[in-house]
């Protein structure tokens, strides 16, 4: 089963980010488009985070493949966000590119974090008993 729900964020001037998540089985998949930036944004992905986590959702990958640009809020929404899960027993990891993945590396994240770079590779990583589907 998979449904969507949206969110966007805009601040004047800057172009519009969403936030979009859709499940697999037990996994959601929060997938992040336009820029990672304080205030709306990174206000966004808090509020999002912290109500899946409230409703129990404890395997979530966040999906930042269309992120060009992150500045430190939103590193610490995302590094939040995997303490927040990790607190009740949850599981957070990462699907990105470059430049994405430069700043985590940067900033050592990457020794926390289990990073993909393929969101099919990110999602099998949780095994079918997570996401529902068999591997091969």
């Amino acid at each position: 089963m998979c449904y969507h729900i949206r969110g966007m964020a805009s601040s004047p001037g800057q172009a519009e980010t969403t936030i979009e998540m859709r499940w697999s089985g037990d996994l959601c998949i929060i997938e992040l488009r336009g820029a990672l930036r304080y205030p709306d944004a990174t206000a966004l992905l808090r509020r999002s985070c912290r109500e899946l986590i409230a409703k129990g959702e404890r395997f979530l990958l966040l999906s930042m493949l269309h992120v060009p640009f992150m500045d430190s809020s939103g590193i610490g929404e995302i590094v939040a966000c995997y303490k927040r899960a990790r607190e009740r027993d949850g599981v957070v990891k990462l699907v990105m590119q470059k430049p994405s993945y430069k700043l985590f590396t940067y900033t050592h994240l990457e020794k926390m974090f289990e990073i993909f770079h393929d969101e099919a590779e990110a999602i099998a990583s949780f095994g079918a008993s997570v996401t529902g589907k068999e591997t091969q």
